[in-house]
């Protein structure tokens, strides 16, 4: 249950484009250099010193953008109470899904998670990241929590956090009675949907 941050360098990270791979919702991908906006939009060339074309939810199911060290994936969810779908960064897919969402006092900006790497969902508490940045400054990111066929939550900023864990929760009793107790609290959300993905999802 360990997650790890990575930064996309000391630049603002949608200023340039990287490799990339836009999934269609045929099931086919094309491969190629893309950079996500602020807006939740993709831009995507096949060469790196193509012309750029502009993709959304409509075209797209997501994008991967293809790191160093990792492939870190994007799709479009519905969120609840949201008209439009968000492009978020896929943390675990399962019975339950993950998804993050990053934000700063200064955009653009993304924190990246790649689950199975160093670090601890610990940092997630408080919605603070509790690591140095080239950025100097607090960035913010909400945890969304996806069971299929559903709308996403944002369990970051969902009111009455424990109701709303509990009734999501409800066929894992473990999960439940540690919310009733107060051993699960909010920053708690990654570690919850890994738990219930292993030990409660056959119970669904």
């Amino acid at each position: 249950m360990i997650s790890s941050v990575v930064f996309a360098g000391n630049s603002i990270p949608f200023d340039k484009y990287e490799e990339a791979t836009i999934h269609f919702h045929d099931g086919t991908s094309i491969r190629g250099f893309g950079k996500i906006t602020v807006t939740s939009r993709i831009k995507f060339k096949t060469t790196e010193d193509g012309e750029p074309d502009t993709w959304t939810e409509l075209m797209l199911k997501g994008i991967t953008l293809h790191r160093e060290l990792v492939d870190i994936d994007f799709l479009y969810i519905k969120v609840d109470r949201r008209k439009t779908l968000r492009l978020l960064e896929v943390i675990e897919l399962g019975e339950i899904s993950i998804f993050a969402e990053a934000s700063s006092t200064l955009l653009p900006f993304t924190v990246y998670f790649n689950v199975g790497g160093l670090g601890s969902p610990d940092i997630l508490s408080n919605n603070l990241l509790g690591v140095p940045n080239s950025y100097d400054q607090e960035v913010s990111f909400d945890i969304y929590a996806k069971k299929e066929n559903e709308e996403a939550i944002n369990f970051t900023t969902v009111f009455k956090f424990k109701k709303v864990a509990t009734k999501f929760f409800k066929n894992c009793p473990q999960i439940v009675d540690r919310l009733q107790d107060r051993k699960y609290k909010r920053g708690d959300i990654i570690e919850m949907v890994y738990y219930y993905n292993d030990y409660c999802a056959a119970l669904d």
